[in-house]
This record gives C-alpha cells, sequence and structure tokens, in this order.
C-alpha cells in the first residue's frame, strides 16, 4: 500500500544519502496516505518548503497513531516502527506552504 513521509526540503539529501528513513525519537517513521496530508504534520511546525515521499509499505507493518488530534489534522496517521530503508526509485513530491 502507498504511504507517504513528510520531512522539510532540506533533509532529503540526507535521506537519499544514508538510503533510509531513520525513525525518530520515539522509535517510529511517521506516515499518512495522502501525500498533503503527511506534510500537515511538517508545516505545522512553521517548514515551508518540504517533501513527501512515497513509499511501498505492507500494511501489516504500520499502525495508526494516535498521537495527534484527527479532527485539527483532518487525516488519520500511522507509524512504522523503526527506519524504513529506500529502494532508490521512490517519487519525491515537492511542496510548499
Amino acid at each position: 500500500m502507498k504511504f507517504y513521509h513528510a520531512t522539510p526540503k532540506s533533509n532529503i539529501g540526507k535521506i537519499a544519502r544514508d538510503g533510509e528513513i531513520k525513525a525518530s525519537w520515539d522509535g517510529c517513521v511517521y506516515l499518512c496516505k495522502n501525500a498533503g496530508d503527511a506534510c500537515k504534520f511538517v508545516a505545522v511546525r512553521g517548514v515551508r518548503d518540504m517533501c513527501a515521499i512515497e513509499l511501498n509499505i505492507d500494511e501489516k507493518d504500520v499502525e495508526e497513531s494516535f498521537d495527534h488530534s484527527e479532527d485539527f489534522f483532518q487525516c488519520k496517521a500511522y507509524a512504522h516502527k523503526g527506519g524504513i530503508a529506500l529502494e532508490g526509485t521512490e517519487t519525491v513530491y515537492e511542496f510548499e506552504a
């Protein structure tokens, strides 16, 4: 299934060099089922230039995250435990807020 992980545009080079999306401080990578929704979580931190990476992940490897207000963000978020290795063929979408 397609999921999207958003990050500030300034991080995309490091992610590409590392070949993975590293887990955050709590051991998870956060995802949404829509690129624009994923970007909401970056934009709320005041970031204006961001990217969303399209990932093909087995749905059984993610679980719904309840660490946000679904009413505020108007979307669901998902958590993948641990980092996500990249294949090198992922599509990256650029956004400006």
